[in-house]
C-alpha cells in the first residue's frame, strides 16, 4: 500500500510539474489555445496514467520474467480505467457524428489513416529496429519479417526478427488499436441503425475489410469491450436531453462525484461490467462540461492531451530502452521503492518526446490534404 502511495505521489508531481512548464510555453495547436473543452485535459491524464501503469509492470517483469499484473488494484486500473474511457470517448465521438447526419465516408476514413498510422507507423519502426539490435547475431528470413511488420501493421504484433518480447518493447499497447479500427470500421453499420439510411458503398468496403481482417483478429477479440464503446454511444444519445435540464453540470457537487467515481473505480475488479457502467458516471459528467474545477482545462494537461497518442505508443519504447537497454537501475539488488524514484524522470522524457513528436509526426498529417484541422477532443 505504502509503494502505491509512494507511485502515486510522484506521479501527480511529475504531470504538475510538466503542465506547470508546459502552460509557459507556446505548445498549444492555435485552435486550441481558446477553446473550452474537458476531453481535451481528460486524455492528457488517461495517457500519463496508463505510463505509471507500465513502468510498475516492467518491474514485475523484470523480478519474475513475467509481464503481469502487479499485486495493486489501483496501479492495475490506472491501465485499465484509461483504456476505457479512451473507449467510451471514441465511441461518443463517433456517434455524435452519426447522429448529426451522414459523415463524408470519404474523408472519415482519411482523417483516421492520417491521424493513426504515421506515428504509429514510426513506433513501430522503432520496436522493429530495437528488436533487430536485440538479435543483431541472428537474422531471420525476410519472408518472416515482412509477415511480421505486417501484423504489426494490422495491430496485431509479434516477434519481430524472431525477438520473443519485440510486443512488450512499446508495453503491447497495440492492442487497443485493434478494436478502435473495428470501430471506425463499423461506422456504416451503426449509422445504417442510427439514421436508417443505406450508405451502400459505405456498407460494402466496411464489412468487405472487416471479413478479410476477421481470421487474423477474431482470436484476439474479446467482446466485454464492446460495452465500453456502447457506454460512450449511450453517452451521446442522452447528451442532447441532459442539456436541457437544469442541472449546472459544472458545479463543485458535479466534480466531487465525478472524482469520487473515478476513485472508486481504481478499487474494483479490472475491465468488470459494473467498473465499466460507473465510469460512464463521470465520463458523462465531462462531456456536460464538468472539468473536474477547472482542472482539466489547465493548459499544460491539454498540451499533454494533444500528445496523448505518441504518449500512449511512446511510452513502452522509452521505458523498456532505460531499463532493458541502458540497464538504469540493478532490479537484481533494488526495491520497488528505489525503482519508483525513476518514474519522473520517464514521464519527463516520454512528455517532453511526444510533444515533439506531436508536432513533427502527427500533426503533419493531421492538417494534410488541406483538410480541416480536427478538434483535439476528434484526434483519439
Amino acid at each position: 500500500m505504502l509503494e502505491t502511495f509512494q507511485l502515486l505521489a510522484l506521479y501527480v508531481l511529475s504531470v504538475a510539474t510538466f503542465c506547470l512548464i508546459a502552460g509557459r510555453f507556446p505548445l498549444l495547436a492555435p485552435e486550441a489555445q481558446h477553446r473550452v473543452s474537458s476531453l481535451d485535459g481528460l486524455r492528457g491524464i488517461l495517457a500519463t496514467a496508463v505510463m505509471v501503469h507500465h513502468f510498475a509492470i516492467t518491474f514485475v517483469w523484470h523480478n519474475t520474467g513475467t509481464w503481469q499484473g502487479t499485486e495493486s488494484r489501483v496501479i492495475n486500473n490506472m491501465g485499465a480505467v484509461p483504456v476505457s474511457l479512451f473507449f467510451m470517448i471514441t465511441g461518443y465521438l463517433f456517434t455524435q457524428k452519426m447522429i448529426k447526419g451522414q459523415p463524408r465516408w470519404g474523408s472519415l476514413l482519411s482523417s483516421r489513416l492520417r491521424r493513426i498510422f504515421p506515428m504509429y507507423t514510426a513506433s513501430v519502426l522503432l520496436v522493429a529496429g530495437i528488436s533487430f539490435y536485440q538479435t543483431r547475431e541472428d537474422l531471420s528470413p525476410l519472408v518472416e519479417n515482412l509477415q511480421a511488420l505486417g501484423s504489426w501493421l494490422i495491430f496485431l504484433g509479434g516477434p519481430i526478427n524472431g525477438f520473443a518480447d519485440s510486443k512488450l518493447i512499446n508495453a503491447s499497447v497495440h492492442w487497443t488499436l485493434m478494436y478502435e479500427a473495428l470501430f471506425y470500421l463499423s461506422l456504416p453499420v451503426i449509422f445504417c441503425l442510427i439514421r436508417r439510411q443505406l450508405p451502400i458503398v459505405a456498407l460494402i468496403v466496411s464489412i468487405g475489410v472487416i471479413a478479410c481482417l476477421w481470421p487474423e483478429y477474431h482470436h484476439e477479440f474479446h467482446k466485454r469491450f464492446v460495452k465500453l464503446f456502447l457506454v460512450g454511444m449511450a453517452v451521446a444519445f442522452l447528451e442532447p436531453r441532459l442539456r436541457k435540464s437544469s442541472i449546472n453540470f459544472s458545479n463543485i457537487w458535479c466534480s466531487v462525484i465525478a472524482g469520487a467515481v473515478l476513485i472508486a473505480s481504481l478499487k474494483l475488479r479490472t475491465y468488470s461490467t459494473g467498473q465499466m457502467l460507473i465510469l460512464g458516471i463521470p465520463f458523462g459528467l465531462f462531456v456536460l462540461g464538468n472539468s473536474l474545477h477547472g482542472l482539466l482545462e489547465h493548459k499544460g494537461l491539454k498540451v499533454l492531451g494533444e500528445a496523448s497518442f505518441s504518449i500512449y505508443l511512446m511510452h513502452g519504447i522509452v521505458i523498456y530502452t532505460a531499463f532493458s537497454l541502458l540497464h538504469l537501475y540493478d532490479f537484481s539488488a533494488g526495491t520497488f521503492a528505489g525503482y519508483a524514484w525513476y518514474l519522473p524522470l520517464i514521464i519527463m522524457a516520454v512528455s517532453a518526446l511526444s510533444v515533439l513528436t506531436y508536432w513533427t509526426i502527427e500533426r503533419p498529417f493531421i492538417i494534410s490534404a488541406k483538410l480541416r484541422p480536427l478538434k483535439p477532443a476528434e484526434q483519439i
